[in-house]
């Protein structure tokens, strides 16, 4: 019996035929009665808004350095070679999702013997099916390589004990794929970017180089309030651009901090951000996210759990909220656009874009549909997000906000 490949794919959506793209693929190779023989796995840059998160668990960030379809189109061929059989669960939508990817660089994928172990198990969700089948589902559901690996016990479960399943693929053989141009490239995997140390930030590694440590600090009230107000302006976006990198250094060298003040500084907006957070005495995902990210902005590093938790037992002495750190900006009147699916959450639901529109509009924005040079503001729920609206937005130098900034800055809590 030939190799089986086991494919599944993630998304930024359920329609390859318009503008969805694939954001993660794997292919493992199995040999039903020797298991699984190899496997691939790679994130895959998909060029524009990465869809639904809060299925996938993918963000814009995750996918930002993840190659590109063409770039590793010759290292998933390469793993199919040998077989002659694509199975998945729902096959139809993994192979529809390659076809339309691979057409997207000119290569027609050839045809393929497929098996669906979704129609074999008689339907359901493949956690429902492995369940059912006594399977164990080890890892996270909508991982590309987790559902693939499933996907491969159940089917050897399935064998086991109907063994004429696979009458229906024989006799066939491996189809011929046309020759590659381009070599096989850089793989990356969702375990790699989890385990990744983040990098300290381009302007922190400046601060310290430019700002001694052990002078004494000259610098004016004014000076801090300057720095301050930049600082807070620049995470407002979730991110640090190359020309905030400048203008913050500069505005700390100008007013004679030292890198022990400019630390403080850090370390207050972390804390206003933990004490707008922690008010409510209660912590949701998007907050732990936000304060992450802000923490590696900021040059602390990944926090850990433990660093974490006493940062926001440290707020139990005072949770009153400085405005600097949480808005408090008048928008009324200022006109917003929102791209891409929201991460918040409101009472449990996930906030639709619908929602947004019409909790941006109670608050007196003028909400618009697309991103024009006259646009106040453009709110990202994953700062690094790739979609159309975002780069016009930068191309123009329209004012972007963070999804948990905005609603805070609106006075309206999310989960």
């Amino acid at each position: 019996m030939n190799l089986l490949a086991v494919i599944d794919v993630e998304t930024t959506g359920l329609n390859p035929y318009r503008h969805d793209r694939v954001v993660e693929v794997a292919a493992v190779l199995l040999l039903p009665e020797r298991g699984i023989q190899a496997e691939l796995t790679t994130l895959v840059n998909p060029e524009r808004d990465v869809g639904p998160t809060r299925i996938h668990g993918l963000t814009a960030s995750d996918l930002i350095n993840a190659p590109r379809f063409a770039d590793i189109a010759a290292n998933l061929v390469e793993v199919l070679h040998g077989s002659a059989v694509l199975v998945g669960h729902n096959v139809r939508f993994d192979v529809s999702f390659l076809q339309s990817e691979y057409r997207r660089i000119g290569v027609e994928m050839p045809p393929y013997t497929t098996l669906d172990t979704m129609a074999i198990a008689g339907g359901g969700t493949l956690s429902a099916c492995c369940a059912e089948h006594g399977v164990k589902f080890d890892g996270r559901a909508h991982a590309a390589l987790h559902d693939a690996r499933a996907t491969a016990c159940l089917l050897q479960k399935m064998l086991s004990r109907n063994p004429d399943l696979l009458t229906q693929c024989a006799p066939c053989y491996p189809p011929a794929w046309p020759t590659f141009q381009t070599p096989c490239g850089r793989l990356l995997s969702r375990e790699s970017v989890e385990r990744a140390i983040p990098a300290v930030p381009s302007y922190v590694q400046r601060l310290a180089e430019r700002l001694s440590v052990g002078s004494a600090d000259v610098s004016q009230p004014e000076g801090e309030r300057d720095y301050r107000a930049l600082l807070w302006r620049a995470l407002e976006d979730g991110r640090i651009e190359e020309s905030e990198n400048e203008a913050l250094v500069e505005v700390a060298t100008n007013w004679g901090l030292n890198f022990k003040r400019v630390e403080a500084i850090h370390l207050g907006y972390l804390s206003e951000l933990a004490k707008a957070a922690w008010a409510d005495r209660h912590i949701t995902d998007a907050e732990r996210r936000e304060i992450l990210m802000a923490a590696q902005l900021l040059g602390f590093g990944r926090l850990t759990d433990k660093q974490l938790e006493n940062l926001l037992h440290s707020c139990e002495i005072s949770v009153s909220v400085n405005t600097a750190a949480t808005g408090g900006e008048e928008w009324t009147g200022k006109s917003v656009c929102f791209t891409g699916e929201c991460a918040c959450f409101i009472h449990g639901q996930i906030i639709s874009r619908e929602m947004a529109e019409q909790l941006a509009a109670e608050k007196g924005l003028r909400v618009m549909p697309s991103v024009t040079k006259k646009l106040d503001l453009l709110v990202v729920a994953d700062p690094n997000t790739q979609s159309g609206k975002a780069r016009k937005a930068r191309q123009y130098g329209t004012r972007i906000v963070h999804e948990p900034v905005f609603w805070r800055s609106l006075g309206i809590s999310v989960d």
